[in-house]
C-alpha cells in the first residue's frame, strides 16, 4: 500500500513540475498546445490514482477472519459508497482490519517499551478495558444509528474503525512515533 502512495506522490510531483515548465517556458519554444499537454498530464494522473490496489496483508488477514474469498475482498475493498450492503460491509471490514493490523504493530512496540519500564501488566489491563469499551460503544452506536436492520453492522464497523484508528494514534504518540 505504501508503494502505491509513493507512486501517486511521484506522479503528482511530475505533474507539478510539468505545469511549472509549461507555464514558465515561452509558448513558441514548446511547439505544442498547452491545453492539450495539460489534459494528457491530468488524464495520466487520474488513471494512476484510479488503479489503486488493496494491501495484500489486509486482504489475507480479512480472508482468514471471515468466510470471504480474497478475490471478493479485493473486488469490494473500496466500495464503501456503493450503496450495496454486502459490498459496503466488505469495505468497512477491510478498513477495520487495516486499522487493527496497524494497532497490532503499534501495540507490539508499546508493549516492548512498557516491559522495559515495568508497566506491561498495566498496559495489558488498559488494552483489555479499551477493547471492551470499543465493542460495547460500537454495538450501541450501531443499534442507535440504524435502529436495527442491515445498516446496524455498517454503523458498528465504522465506529470500530474510528476508535481503533484513534487508539493506534494515541499509542503511537505515547512512544513518540
Amino acid at each position: 500500500m505504501q508503494s502505491i502512495e509513493q507512486l501517486r506522490l511521484f506522479v503528482c510531483y511530475c505533474f507539478t513540475q510539468a505545469l511549472f515548465r509549461v507555464y514558465s517556458t515561452p509558448y513558441k519554444k514548446l511547439n505544442i498546445m498547452k491545453p492539450r499537454y495539460l489534459l494528457a498530464a491530468a488524464a495520466l494522473f487520474a488513471s494512476m490514482s484510479a488503479h489503486a490496489v488493496p494491501d495484500e496483508d489486509v486482504v489475507q488477514e480479512m480472508a482468514r477472519r471471515t468466510r470471504l474469498s480474497s478475490s471478493e475482498i479485493r473486488r469490494n475493498y473500496d466500495a464503501c459508497d456503493s450503496g450495496v450492503t454486502l459490498a459496503m460491509k466488505i469495505c468497512g471490514g477491510y478498513r477495520l482490519t487495516e486499522q487493527e493490523l496497524r494497532l497490532k504493530n503499534v501495540y507490539k512496540k508499546v508493549q516492548a517499551k512498557a516491559k522495559e519500564a515495568g508497566h506491561e501488566a498495566s498496559l495489558a489491563k488498559a488494552e483489555k478495558a479499551w477493547l471492551a469499551y470499543r465493542n460495547a460503544a460500537c454495538a450501541f452506536e450501531g443499534k442507535m444509528g440504524a435502529g436495527g436492520g442491515t445498516a446496524e453492522g455498517l454503523y458498528a464497523l465504522s465506529c470500530r474503525e474510528d476508535l481503533t484508528k484513534q487508539r493506534a494514534e494515541r499509542l503511537e504518540a505515547s512512544i513518540g512515533e
